[in-house]
C-alpha cells in the first residue's frame, strides 16, 4: 500500500525523533559515567594528597612499617602481631584502625575508597610491606611522578588507582567502581525504558507539527477545489519564503492563467461560431420549407431527402440556439424578462414542443399542475421544460410514461420523472457539464450532444434557483427544478 505525503512525512518525523531520543540517551550517559569517573578520580586524588600531607605533619601516624621517630623510614620497628597488623607482641585489645590502617575504608557517595597502600621505592631487608594495588602504577609513578589508571583487583573488580612518589615511598589510594557500575547501569535501564513513552509522545507532537507545517498545503486545496471554469480569474494564495511549495503555487497560477486564456477564446468561439450559423441555416432551411410546401411536384425520393434534410436543420438550429444560449449564460450576458402567464397553459405549450420533435411513437406525457398565475421568465422556463421533456423521452420507451408535475406555495417546484433506463450512479456527478453523455454512442444515435442538461442548469441558476437529479439504472430518471416564482 503506497502511503500519502503526510503520512510518509509523519513517519520520517518519528523515525528521526527516534533516534534523536536514543542518541540523547546514549550521550546522555556517557556524560553521567564520565562526571563520575572524574568525581571518583578526584577523590582518590584528593585522599592521596590528603594522606601525604598528614604524614608530613604526624609522621608516628601511618602503617606500622613506616614510622620512624624522624618522620619516615628514621625509627624502629614496631612488633607486630601475629596477624601483622602493628600491634605489639602480647597485645590482645582491639585492633587499631588509624588514617592508614588495613581496615580504613571510606565511602564516596556509591564508591569505596579503598585503604591507601605505602610502597618504598627501596624496600630494606626483613621489612613487610603490603602489596601495591597496581604494579604498573608504581613504575609510571617512579618515572614521573603521579599516575592515574583503571585496573582489575581483586575478585576482578574494576579500580581507579592514583600513584604518586613521595620521600622514598609511592603511595597508592583506590577506588572500587563496582557500586557506581551498577548504579550507572541502573540509570542507564532508566533512561532506555524512558525511551518508548518519550518516543510516542514525540512522534505524537511530530505529527502535530507536520499537519501544521502542512496547513498551507491545505489551504491551497480547498482554493484549488473551489475553482470552476466561473471563476479561473482567481489566483491560488502563495505561502511565501521561495521554497519548493512557494514555487509550486507559482507555476500552478501560471497554469490558470493559461487555462483562463483558453475558456475565454474557447466561448468567444462558440458564440461567434453559433451567430455565424445561424444565417445559413436559416437559408436552408427557408430553401426545405419552401419546396416541400410549394405547388412543385416532388417525387417520392426527392421529399425524403428534403425532409431529412429540413428536420437536420432543425436539430442543427435548435444546437445553435443552445450554444448561444449556454455561452451567454456563463459569460453572464443573459437576462430575465419577468412576465405573469398561467402555469398549466406555459407547461403544455413546452410539452407539446417536446413532443413534436420525437418521433411517433413515444410514451405519453403526463402533466400535473394547478391552475395559477406565476411571475417568471415564459422563454427560459419554456426552453427548460422542453430541454427536460425531451430528454425524457429520448431515453423512455413508448411503453413508458412521462410526468411532469408542478407544485407552488413559497418557489415554484417543477418534477419530471420517467421510467427509462436510467442513469448509473457514477455519472450523476458530471451531469450538467457541457458535451458529457454518459452513453456517447447511445446519445449520439438519438440525436443527443450533452447539451441539454447543462443548458437546464444554467437557466435554473440564471432563475436564480437549482436543479437536482435523482436516478436508479433500469428504473428511470426524475429531474427536480426549484425556482422562485411570485404569484
Amino acid at each position: 500500500m503506497k502511503l500519502s505525503l503526510t503520512w510518509r512525512a509523519r513517519l520520517l518525523n518519528g523515525a528521526l525523533s527516534g533516534l534523536a531520543l536514543v542518541a540523547l540517551v546514549a550521550l546522555a550517559q556517557s556524560r553521567i559515567r564520565t562526571v563520575l569517573y572524574h568525581a571518583v578520580d578526584e577523590a582518590v586524588t584528593s585522599q592521596a594528597q590528603t594522606m601525604l600531607e598528614m604524614h608530613r605533619r604526624e609522621p608516628d601516624q601511618g602503617p606500622p612499617e613506616f614510622r620512624r621517630p624522624g618522620g619516615f623510614g628514621n625509627g624502629p620497628e614496631e612488633h607486630r602481631g601475629p596477624d601483622g597488623q602493628g600491634r605489639p607482641e602480647g597485645h590482645n585489645g582491639p585492633r587499631r584502625r588509624g588514617p592508614g590502617g588495613p581496615g580504613f575504608v571510606i565511602r564516596f557517595g556509591s564508591t569505596a575508597l579503598l585503604p591507601p597502600r605505602f610502597i618504598p621505592l627501596q624496600p630494606r631487608t626483613g621489612e613487610h610491606h603490603e602489596a601495591p594495588w597496581a604494579p604498573e602504577g608504581v613504575a609510571a609513578a617512579t618515572r614521573q611522578g603521579t599516575d592515574l589508571r583503571e585496573v582489575r583487583g581483586p575478585n576482578n573488580k574494576i579500580l581507579h588507582v592514583y600513584s604518586v612518589r613521595s620521600e622514598g615511598i609511592v603511595l597508592q589510594t583506590a577506588a572500587d567502581l563496582d557500586q557506581t557500575n551498577l548504579a550507572l547501569a541502573e540509570i542507564g535501564n532508566a533512561l532506555y525504558g524512558l525511551i518508548l513513552p518519550v518516543g510516542l509522545l514525540m512522534a505524537l507532537l511530530g505529527a502535530l507539527l507536520t499537519d501544521i507545517a502542512f496547513s498551507p498545503i491545505r489551504k491551497l486545496t480547498r482554493v484549488a477545489a473551489s475553482l470552476q471554469p466561473t471563476n479561473l480569474a482567481e489566483r491560488l494564495p502563495a505561502p511565501g519564503g521561495g521554497d519548493t511549495f512557494d514555487q509550486l503555487v507559482t507555476v500552478l497560477n501560471a497554469m490558470l492563467g493559461r487555462l483562463e486564456g483558453a475558456f475565454v477564446r474557447q466561448k468567444r468561439f462558440t458564440a461567434d461560431a453559433s451567430h455565424e450559423l445561424r444565417t445559413p441555416l436559416a437559408v436552408i432551411k427557408a430553401a426545405t420549407s419552401f419546396l416541400l410546401e410549394g405547388d412543385d411536384p416532388l417525387t417520392e425520393r426527392q421529399r425524403r431527402t428534403l425532409s431529412r434534410a429540413d428536420r437536420t436543420v432543425d436539430r442543427a438550429n435548435t444546437l445553435v440556439s443552445d450554444l448561444l444560449l449556454l455561452a451567454r449564460s456563463e459569460n453572464g450576458t443573459l437576462t430575465t424578462q419577468l412576465e405573469t402567464v398561467e402555469l398549466p397553459e406555459l407547461l403544455s405549450e413546452a410539452i407539446r414542443a417536446a413532443e413534436a420533435g420525437q418521433p411517433s411513437p413515444h410514451a405519453p406525457v403526463l402533466l400535473d399542475a394547478e391552475p395559477q398565475p406565476i411571475t417568471t421568465d415564459p422563454k427560459l422556463v419554456h426552453r427548460l421544460i422542453v430541454n427536460l421533456v425531451s430528454n425524457a423521452l429520448r431515453h423512455t420507451g413508448a411503453e413508458g410514461r412521462v410526468t411532469v408535475h408542478a407544485s407552488l406555495t413559497d418557489k415554484l417546484v417543477l418534477t419530471i420523472a420517467d421510467t427509462g433506463e436510467g442513469i448509473a450512479a457514477e455519472h450523476l456527478e458530471r451531469l450538467g457539464e457541457p458535451f458529457y453523455r454518459p452513453d456517447a454512442s447511445r446519445a449520439r444515435e438519438q440525436g443527443g450532444v450533452g447539451l441539454g442538461l447543462a443548458l437546464c442548469k444554467e437557466i435554473a441558476s440564471t432563475l436564480g434557483g437549482e436543479l437536482v437529479i435523482e436516478s436508479t439504472l433500469g428504473e428511470g430518471t426524475m429531474v427536480r427544478v426549484s425556482l422562485p416564482a411570485g404569484h
